[in-house]
C-alpha cells in the first residue's frame, strides 16, 4: 500500500471542490490534494453550451443515480445525473447564473447559523464573480474568476413570450440576482463566456493548475474518510488499480455533493449507528442526521407543438439555420451553439401572502415530445414550472456496506401533499400565457399534459407520471446548532475533527433558485474559514 500526505485533501472536484482548491492553494505553505473520481475535461461536450442535454445523461461523465420508487409518485423512479469528471456538476449543468431569494440566506441564519444571513454572503458571492452586464452595481463582482454575462443572441420566440407574461400582469425583473424581490420575467443570466462554459475547471483550476503546491487526480475513487482517536487522518482510495491510503496534515473536506458526501461519511462508520450496525459497517461516530433532510426541486411542463421553425429543433425546415449556426460556432463562437437553449425565466407567487416566490417558470423554445431533456426533433415550445419549496423531505442511505454499490435515495418526492398546489398552480399560469394573444404565430397543439387533462386531479395525475428533477438536491449534511444537524456553521462534521463537508449537502433549506452560484458562496465562505482570514463586512446594498 502507497501512502501519500498533503496538508488538505478535497474529495470531489465539483462547484465546491474546484473553488476550495483554488483559493486554499494560494497559501504557498499548504499542500492541497483535489480528488475527482471521474475523468479530466477535455471533451468538447462539455464546453459547447449547447451540448448540454446529450452531456447530463453520458454514460462516461455521469453518476447514473436514480431514486427508490417514490410512493408520492405511484411507484415510480426518477433519474438523478450527476457530473462525473473534473469540474463535476458545473461541468455538465445547464449554467444558470441564480443566486436564490435574499431571503433563503436569511433564513439559514435563523435556522441557527450565525454569519450566513443575505448581507453576510453578500460578499462571497461578489467575490467570484466578473459580471459582463452589471460593471457598477452594488450586488455584482467584476473582478472575479466567473464570467457571467446574458446570452447575446436570443430565439426570437423569446419577444413574444415576454409581451406575453407583460400582458397578464407579470412584472419584468430585469436582474433577478441584483434586487431584494427577485420576481417577475426576464431573460436570464449564464455562466458562458465567449461562446463556452464557465464551470470550476475553466474558472478556478486551469488558472492554478501549475501552482507546485497543489496536486489534481483524477478518476480516482475514494471509499472511505480515515479516523483515528475522532480525528479524521487521510482517506482510503483506489487509484489505477491499487488500494491506497492519503494522507491528510490538517484537514479532509468532503466536496462529493449531496448524495456522494453522507455515502462517504456513511461508509466511514459517521452517520446512524443502527443504520451502520446493520449493514455491518463499524460505527465510529453516531451523527444520526447524516442522509436526512434531503430534498429537491421537482418540475412539471406544459408542452406545445407548432409548424413554425424559429424554435431550436432539427427538421428539415431548420436545416439552413442549424448549417449556419454551426458555421457560426466554429469560426466566431457565436450563435444558438453559444447559448444553452433556456433563455428566459420567471420567479412568481402563485398564490397571495407568501413572502417570496414559490415557483419558477423556464420558457423553452424548443420540442420534448417527452418530459426530460433529449435532443429537441421538430419545433415546438412549452413552460417548466419548478418547485421551490419542496415540503417533503427524504433521506440517502447505504445499500450495503459495498461503497461501489449505489446508494438508496429517496428523495420523497411530492410525498406531502401540499408539494402538489404550486405545481398546478404554476400549470395554469402556464397554459394562460401560452395561450395569449402574444404567441398567437406559434399556437399548436399541446402535447404535455394534454387538452384533456385540466381538473387538479388530471393535472395530479400527470405530475405522478411525469415530473422531473431539476438537479438541485440539498440538505443531506445540513448546517446547523441542533442534534440533527451534520455540520457546525464553520462547516466542521460536529463531535470530529479535521473533516468538513461545503458543497449544497450542508444547505439547511433549498434556495430558490438554481443551486451552482449558491455552492460557490460556500465554498469562498469557507476557504476564508479554514485559511482564518476574517470575513469581509456584510453589505447591505440597499442602505
Amino acid at each position: 500500500m502507497t501512502n501519500k500526505t498533503f496538508d488538505i485533501i478535497i474529495v470531489g472536484s465539483g462547484t465546491a471542490g474546484t473553488v476550495l482548491a483554488n483559493r486554499l492553494s494560494s497559501d504557498p505553505d499548504l499542500q492541497v490534494c483535489l480528488i475527482e473520481a471521474g475523468p479530466n475535461d477535455k471533451t468538447p461536450l462539455v464546453h459547447i453550451p449547447s451540448f448540454v442535454g446529450t452531456l447530463m445523461f453520458h454514460k462516461t461523465y455521469g453518476w447514473h443515480y436514480k431514486t427508490t420508487p417514490q410512493q408520492g409518485l405511484d411507484g415510480r423512479q426518477v433519474l438523478l445525473p450527476r457530473g462525473k469528471i473534473l469540474g463535476g456538476c458545473s461541468s455538465t449543468n445547464g449554467m444558470a447564473y441564480f443566486r436564490g431569494h435574499p431571503k433563503d440566506f436569511d433564513e439559514w441564519a435563523e435556522m441557527g447559523n450565525p454569519g450566513w444571513s443575505y448581507r453576510d454572503v453578500l460578499p462571497y458571492f461578489m467575490r467570484s464573480e466578473n459580471n459582463v452586464d452589471y460593471r457598477n452595481s452594488p450586488y455584482h463582482g467584476t473582478a472575479g474568476e466567473m464570467h457571467i454575462s446574458h446570452v447575446r443572441k436570443y430565439n426570437p420566440m423569446i419577444t413574444p413570450f415576454l409581451e406575453a407574461s407583460t400582458s397578464l400582469g407579470y412584472p419584468r425583473c430585469e436582474d433577478f440576482n441584483g434586487c431584494m424581490e427577485p420576481a417577475g420575467f426576464d431573460v436570464r443570466q449564464n455562466a458562458i463566456h465567449q461562446g463556452r462554459r464557465v464551470s470550476g475547471v475553466t474558472a478556478f483550476l486551469k488558472p492554478v493548475m501549475n501552482r507546485p503546491n497543489l496536486t489534481i487526480v483524477t478518476e480516482c475513487f475514494v471509499n472511505r474518510v480515515l479516523l483515528e482517536n475522532n480525528r479524521a487522518s487521510g482517506i482510503d482510495l483506489e487509484l489505477n488499480g491499487l488500494r491506497q491510503n492519503f494522507i491528510a496534515r490538517k484537514e479532509v473536506i468532503l466536496c462529493a455533493g449531496t448524495y456522494s458526501s453522507p455515502v462517504l461519511l456513511q461508509h466511514s462508520g459517521i452517520g446512524d449507528s443502527e443504520d451502520l450496525a446493520a449493514l455491518g459497517i463499524p460505527v465510529n461516530h453516531h451523527l444520526p442526521g447524516v442522509g436526512k433532510n434531503l430534498h429537491d426541486h421537482a418540475s412539471s411542463v406544459v408542452q406545445r407543438v407548432c409548424s413554425n421553425s424559429e424554435s431550436y429543433g432539427i427538421s428539415w425546415k431548420a436545416l439552413p439555420r442549424n448549417a449556419l449556426s454551426l458555421f457560426q460556432y466554429l469560426l466566431m463562437r457565436k450563435g444558438q451553439m453559444a447559448g444553452n437553449l433556456f433563455e428566459v425565466t420567471g420567479f412568481l407567487h402563485s398564490t397571495d401572502g407568501l413572502d417570496k416566490p414559490d415557483i419558477q417558470l423556464v420558457f423553452m423554445p424548443a420540442n420534448r415530445p417527452k418530459p426530460g431533456f433529449p435532443f429537441p426533433v421538430g419545433h415546438g415550445y412549452g413552460i417548466n414550472t419548478i418547485l421551490l419549496q419542496p415540503k417533503s423531505r427524504g433521506t440517502v442511505k447505504l445499500a450495503s456496506n459495498d461503497p461501489k454499490q449505489a446508494p438508496l435515495i429517496d428523495i420523497n418526492f411530492m410525498g406531502d401533499e401540499a408539494d402538489f398546489e404550486p405545481l398546478i398552480r404554476g400549470m395554469r399560469i402556464s397554459r394562460q400565457i401560452l395561450d395569449s394573444p402574444a404567441m398567437a404565430k406559434y399556437q399548436g397543439k399541446e402535447t404535455l399534459p394534454g387538452v384533456n387533462i385540466d381538473s387538479d386531479e388530471e393535472l395530479k395525475g400527470f405530475i405522478k407520471g411525469n415530473m422531473t428533477s431539476v438537479h438541485h438536491p440539498g440538505g443531506t449534511c445540513r448546517m446547523g446548532s441542533d442534534d440533527n444537524c451534520v455540520v457546525d456553521p464553520e462547516l466542521k462534521v460536529r463531535g470530529l475533527e479535521g473533516l468538513r463537508v461545503v458543497d449544497a449537502s450542508v444547505f439547511p433549506r433549498m434556495v430558490s433558485g438554481n443551486s451552482n452560484a449558491p455552492t460557490v458562496m460556500v465554498a469562498e465562505k469557507a476557504a476564508d474559514i479554514i485559511l482564518g482570514k476574517a470575513a469581509p463586512a456584510p453589505i447591505d446594498p440597499e442602505n
